[in-house]
């Protein structure tokens, strides 16, 4: 490690003290205008905080595996109220990559697709086919980080299906509210 001078030591602490000084001076002359600005600064910093974090959970979410999203979403549903959250860890589990229980008691199955591009309604069409005979869900979902065609959606809507994309997975990761409102039985 390189040894600073102690002359160069005196002269930044002499430099310190010399900016305190004039900071506590303009403080003193213009209180309510450092006010407005310290009230300024802090809400800059929080919300650059808030949007880096949200930046870094989807960059996180993009480069998972398959697997690792699922447990991704389990996880995800531990903390937001489902109980006995379970990923079944299998390649052919026809649909369902999760089972849980919703807060209301409902058996939840769940469908994770980690995708960059778009899911359709073929995706749909397989769990609708498989969830609700197979799995016995009374409430199912897809949950994407990709986006969903217009005809997933509309198909989705028809059965039951909750939907959930990379916005709607954003959502529901930073606010811990889970899509619960859109959910209804069969």
């Amino acid at each position: 490690m390189r040894r600073v001078h102690p002359l160069l030591l005196v002269v930044g602490a002499l430099g310190l003290v010399l900016l305190a000084r004039e900071a506590w001076r303009y403080t003193s002359a213009h209180p309510t205008l450092v006010a407005a600005g310290a009230v300024v600064a802090v809400a800059v910093a929080g919300l650059a905080v808030r949007l880096v974090g949200r930046r870094r959970r989807r960059r996180s979410r993009a480069v998972m595996t398959g697997p690792q999203f699922e447990r991704y979403v389990a996880d995800l549903m531990r903390r937001t109220g489902f109980r006995a959250v379970h990923v079944t860890g299998r390649s052919a589990d026809l649909g369902a990559d999760i089972i849980a229980s919703a807060s209301d008691g409902r058996r939840v199955v769940v469908q994770c697709k980690r995708y960059a591009g778009n899911v359709g309604s073929p995706h749909v069409q397989r769990l609708n086919g498989t969830a609700w005979t197979i799995h016995g869900a009374e409430v199912t979902m897809l949950v994407t980080t990709g986006r969903l065609t217009a005809n997933a959606r509309e198909l989705a809507g028809r059965c039951g299906i909750v939907l959930v994309d990379r916005d709607a997975l954003a959502a529901w990761a930073s606010s811990l509210r889970p899509p619960l409102p859109a959910l209804r039985s069969r």
